[in-house]
């Protein structure tokens, strides 16, 4: 096996499902590996099959490996992801989910060459060959399952379903006009695209799973609650703020006036305080006068 035999498959898969669905899997630019039993090589390897398993080809591998030969319900090749980032991130010890990266990392070392952490040309081949392997399989399989889309009697529904799947496979931004609309009715000071990291993929299945004519509603629905979540419910401008507004120097009635605040609700209560600017406008003009 070698890599371009890999990537012969991978073009052998957009041909087959080029001629049921658009657009066909995108092509893959980042630079091919140059040789088999180096670090350089096997990172290479890593990048590329990152690619085609969760950008490129992520949504009809999805779909691909429920229909038969394949039938898997089990996740594609996690360990590409844990790979990737431990070869390319700085992560930190005391994290959890980071140790957890590079525990999964180190036990697909230790499995494909012998050893945690390669280092001598012979344990890097293992990995290249290892990861060629499984990439290839998973490849092989994606392009036996696209049988199913020629099938005569269930081939025209799969390929409609497949179509409604890429057609719904939104890019991140255009995510973003719905996290500023919701962050700036909450009143919040929220960087869009930060917080469209923490939640794409949920959001992508919201608008997957959609009714045709409901896609606004329920995606601006998700997105308002991940955000509310995101920050407990905070109110939308800090207390000293409201204390000035509702001129409170008793800090009891301050605490019952954010209380009552909380309750209503950031909208609503962005409102409220938006009244509350709007009065001490007027009474500071008033006393100018």
């Amino acid at each position: 096996m070698t890599f371009t035999i890999l990537h012969t498959h991978f073009t052998t898969l957009r041909r087959r499902l080029a001629v049921h669905v658009k657009p066909a899997l995108a092509e893959i630019t980042v630079d091919a590996p140059r040789g088999d039993a180096d670090e350089l090589s096997f990172m290479r390897l890593v990048a590329w099959g990152y690619i085609v398993l969760n950008e490129s080809a992520r949504v009809p591998l999805g779909f691909l490996k429920a229909l038969p030969p394949w039938s898997s319900a089990a996740a594609l090749l996690p360990h590409v992801g844990a790979l990737r980032t431990s070869m390319s991130h700085n992560l930190a010890f005391d994290s959890t989910r980071d140790v957890k990266t590079m525990r999964a990392a180190s036990d697909w070392y230790s499995r494909s060459c012998g050893v945690g952490s390669p280092v001598s040309d012979a344990q890097w081949n293992a990995c290249f060959n290892k990861l060629l392997e499984e990439l290839s399989q998973a490849l092989t399989l994606a392009i036996q399952a696209c049988d199913q889309l020629a099938d005569p009697i269930d081939g025209s529904r799969l390929v409609s379903e497949l179509q409604l799947r890429l057609d719904r496979d939104w890019p991140g931004y255009v995510f973003d006009r719905y996290v500023d609309r919701a962050v700036e009715n909450f009143g919040y000071g929220l960087n869009a695209v930060d917080v469209r990291g923490l939640h794409l993929a949920n959001w992508r299945k919201v608008v997957a799973a959609a009714k045709e004519d409901q896609i606004e509603q329920v995606l601006t629905q998700r997105i308002e609650a991940d955000i509310l979540d995101y920050m407990c419910n905070a109110l939308p401008v800090p207390a000293d703020e409201i204390a000035h507004l509702l001129r409170y120097d008793d800090q009891a009635a301050l605490a019952a006036a954010l209380m009552a605040l909380r309750a209503s609700g950031p909208s609503l209560a962005k409102d409220v305080l938006g009244r509350l600017r709007d009065l001490s406008s007027a009474a500071a003009a008033a006393k100018t006068e």
